[in-house]
């Protein structure tokens, strides 16, 4: 799975977008909410941490392989 990752500052304030090539699809699109408060800074740091996470385990799932197993039968 390979992306596309889009940084830049608009007006001030950070963005980041990651699109999946393959499926030619935005999978992650964050842009920074800046209020003076200190608290709010760290709570979107936090929130793109948290979507930067997500997105890594949607990627992990989808390299997973499933196995069907049937079971045997017994010869008597």
């Amino acid at each position: 799975m390979g992306y596309q990752i889009e940084a830049y500052i608009e007006d001030g304030k950070p963005s980041l977008k990651i699109y999946d090539i393959k499926q030619q699809s935005l999978c992650l699109s964050w842009t920074y909410s800046s209020v003076p408060e200190e608290q709010r800074s760290q709570k979107e740091v936090h929130r793109l941490f948290r979507d930067l996470l997500l997105l890594t385990c949607k990627q992990d799932i989808h390299n997973v392989r499933v196995f069907n197993l049937s079971p045997r039968q017994l010869d008597s």
